[in-house]
């Protein structure tokens, strides 16, 4: 049931405005902290590159006739203060990189006075803030601003004769707005009424708007429509349009923009926003969006008649986006003798930059690389970060597919330029509020590049800047290891437990490394533990897994068939190339999945459709299941302990549905040689899979080292992890999982098939197994 919150109003009257006040004052930094406020599109490299190429241009204009001030440049809505770091960046440092750059100010504002304190507690703007290139101020959008400094207070007028620059992204789409509507070439009032689907929407902090529904009606007007006479100049060319339209009137963002034109300096705007550029593309539909944050199309056409009417000229991209409107408005300036300073360069460099804009592309990219499940390569990836200009979100969405080359090792990579391109996109990131983990990120990545010392002064930095955290600390520890300072990388883990007592990164990282191993007893776990030749095998070990989500089945497969499978083993693993089924996929540091197909001595019904292991997993599961995958797993020596996890994300969120869930899918291990300490087994921590909550990996875990050909059965929710691998040699496992017939992990298998099987090899499976089959991948040699 909707609850109305207000009947019809004026647009410029309506509550809409002031509950976007309330929700920036109930959210303050929040409001970017939590992404509510869509910064990638905004505030990445990429624009702010588009937009310092500009700026230079105009400061060349300048020095060309050297008459004036030193320019100022206001951001308006700085937010996180994002932007300005990345601008000031790209600015500085590649467009007057090789020249020196004019004296010049960037004054960065906002509304809200909680963002300006933050700014001035970053570490990063210090530098900037002590060589006076740096202010803010606080500066609302109004018609007759005032811009509050920690100097005093100034107006537009005060700047005097220094050129202005503004900025502005996605703000005037947040401004107080009217509303009108051509229909028949009259001009009619929009009223605008507001509903909700919350019952207390109004008692309770706004965080988001997703409740809210507007309608719209509209009334003929006889008086002029707003007391600005070229707005309503303009307002009287829309009549002149044909169709049936509404169209917005940003009355107070005009008078604002305004109020800094009256001016014998040239004077630039540069904006992107949900805005109309275009009087075409006016039309009845809502102008407003209703989403996390509120925002609604403002009509930047109006602005573009503003700076015509003061003699000005605007740019605009070539390729409009119903999403993203980016204009220079530009105004050119007069000297003292009344000589026209054209700013022929800012014009040129606005034409280059934004006919084929739209900072979308590099947020668009960021999204694509995240959501990816192909083949990628490094080269791709080096392509995307020159593309976004080094964009800190882009360099962090590329991390994994780095990884994952770097242990394979199967491609070429210029560690050099790595290095160069993730030392600039680190530069160029700016702490918003929100956890800083890119620097772990990029430390790690370091460390596999053998980039060490590199690593450690990278994680010390950002200690100093980013404070201690129990990741931080870690990250730093695993760096000293590599130069044997095991004193100081003990001492890093402890400070690292301190801050979060069961961080397990840390403490399975202080047990690899510091703590003295238990002696082991002969038979370890044996209440796990059920002989294959149990003449209750079945029943023993479905009562031990449905309690622990976890069984073992000892000498499940025969010596003689376990020697056939290792020597097949290697083989295969050097061939994968020729199953047709896909790459290996990294599963951890020096951990692959290999798939393999049903082929002599694999398909061996003892091997994948064992009597004991599917009566278990029919019994625990309540149906026979299907064989989801099937492959081997292989730990390289040296590898390093796996991170702990569930194969899957849980399929509810709450502990009651969880644990009421039965057992759907299971992974079975069984190893091909005998593992020990030094090979290393799997660690995982019994019943995790009836619960949600993380806290139970702080309970004691369980280390088990299997015997060759004994399966070792766990639940997909079960936490678990596998263990170091200090041996000499590779270690060896097959893998197999089993779910029921209607659960599909499309998460686990990028890189490769899970399972897939031509229709010769089905025919070598005995009829009574094929079932099992049913969703394999049909493949072709």
């Amino acid at each position: 049931m909707m609850l109305e919150l207000q009947d019809f109003t004026p647009v410029k009257d309506s509550m809409i405005w002031s509950l976007l006040d309330r929700f920036y004052v109930n959210q303050g930094p929040d409001a970017w902290d939590n992404k509510l406020v869509p910064q990638g599109s905004t505030a990445n490299c990429y624009i702010a590159d588009t937009y310092a190429g500009i700026v230079k241009s105009f400061f060349q204009d300048l020095m060309a006739h050297g008459k004036f001030e030193p320019p100022i440049i206001i951001e308006l809505g700085g937010g996180s203060g994002r932007f300005a770091w990345q601008f000031l960046n790209r600015l500085l440092n590649y467009h007057f990189a090789d020249e020196d750059c004019p004296a010049f100010t960037y004054m960065l504002t906002d509304a809200a006075q909680s963002n300006i304190e933050r700014w001035a507690e970053k570490k990063r703007f210090q530098p900037l803030i002590e060589n006076g290139l740096l202010e803010f101020a606080q500066l609302r959008v109004e018609p007759e601003p005032i811009i509050k400094t920690s100097n005093g207070d100034m107006t537009p007028a005060d700047i005097g004769n220094r050129p202005v620059i503004i900025i502005a992204n996605y703000l005037f789409d947040c401004i107080q707005s009217d509303m009108f509507r051509v229909k028949e070439h009259e001009i009619e009032r929009v009223l605008v009424s507001v509903k909700t689907d919350k019952n207390d929407f109004l008692q309770k902090p706004i965080n988001g708007f997703e409740g809210i529904t507007e309608t719209f009606n509209s009334t003929p007007i006889s008086e002029a429509p707003t007391t600005h006479p070229l707005i309503n100049e303009i307002i009287a060319d829309y009549a002149k349009l044909d169709g049936d339209f509404h169209f917005p009137v940003p009355e107070i963002s005009f008078r604002f923009l305004e109020s800094f034109l009256d001016r014998s300096a040239p004077a630039m705007l540069l904006a992107g926003d949900l805005a109309y550029s275009n009087p075409d593309d006016f039309n009845l539909g809502s102008p407003f969006i209703f989403d996390s944050y509120l925002a609604h199309y403002t009509n930047f056409h109006m602005f573009a008649e503003l700076f015509r009417k003061h003699g000005g000229t605007t740019q605009f991209q070539r390729q409009t986006d119903v999403n993203f409107c980016c204009g220079a408005f530009m105004l050119p300036g007069k000297t003292s003798e009344s000589v026209t300073i054209p700013l022929k360069e800012t014009r040129r460099a606005a034409d280059a930059y934004l006919k084929e804009f739209n900072p979308y592309d590099a947020h668009e990219l960021s999204d694509m690389i995240h959501e990816c499940d192909g083949d990628v390569s490094i080269r791709q990836v080096q392509a995307w970060l020159r593309f976004s200009k080094f964009d800190p979100v882009v360099a962090n969405a590329c991390l994994p597919i780095l990884f994952e080359h770097l242990e394979q090792g199967e491609e070429e990579v210029d560690k050099q330029q790595l290095y160069e391109a993730y030392l600039e996109s680190y530069q160029a990131f700016f702490p918003d509020g929100g956890p800083v983990t890119i620097d772990c990120g990029i430390t790690h990545l370091f460390l596999d590049m053998g980039y060490n010392e590199e690593a450690l002064q990278l994680i010390e930095s950002s200690t100093l800047e980013f404070g201690a955290n129990p990741q931080r600390l870690f990250v730093r520890a695993l760096a000293l290891l590599r130069f044997d300072r095991r004193d100081e990388a003990k001492q890093q883990l402890a400070d690292a437990l301190k801050l979060e007592p069961g961080y397990g990164p840390a403490l399975r990282l202080h047990a690899e490394q510091f703590e003295k191993k238990k002696p082991q007893s002969k038979i370890p776990f044996q209440h796990l533990r059920v002989p294959f030749g149990d003449k209750k095998v079945v029943e023993k070990s479905t009562k031990i897994f449905n309690k622990t989500g976890v069984a073992v089945i000892d000498q499940m497969i025969s010596p003689q068939l376990v020697s056939d499978l290792r020597t097949a083993f290697y083989e295969r693993v050097d061939n994968w190339q020729n199953t047709n089924l896909g790459k290996p996929n990294n599963v951890g540091d020096k951990r692959f999945t290999v798939p393999i197909r049903m082929q002599p001595p694999f398909n061996d019904p003892a091997v994948y459709a064992n009597p004991a292991l599917i009566s278990m997993l029919t019994h625990a599961m309540g149906q026979r299941p299907i064989l989801n995958a099937f492959g081997v797993v292989v730990t390289e020596e040296g590898a390093r302990m796996q991170h702990v996890h569930r194969e899957h994300p849980l399929l509810f969120s709450t502990e009651e549905a969880n644990a009421n869930v039965p057992t759907y899918a299971v992974t079975v291990l069984v190893p091909l040689i005998d593992l020990d300490e030094e090979s290393g087994g799997t660690q995982f921590w019994e019943g995790t899979h009836k619960t949600t909550n993380n806290d139970a990996l702080k309970q004691n875990s369980s280390t088990i080292y299997t015997p060759a050909g004994s399966s070792l059965t766990f639940d997909y929710r079960l936490f678990h992890g596998g263990m170091p691998c200090a041996a000499t040699h590779k270690r060896p496992l097959l893998y197999y999982s089993y779910s029921l017939p209607w659960f599909v992990d499309t998460l686990a298998f990028q890189s490769h098939a899970a399972l897939g099987i031509t229709e010769a090899e089905l025919m070598t499976i005995p009829e009574e197994h094929r079932d099992l089959f049913k969703f394999a991948k049909r493949i072709t040699d």
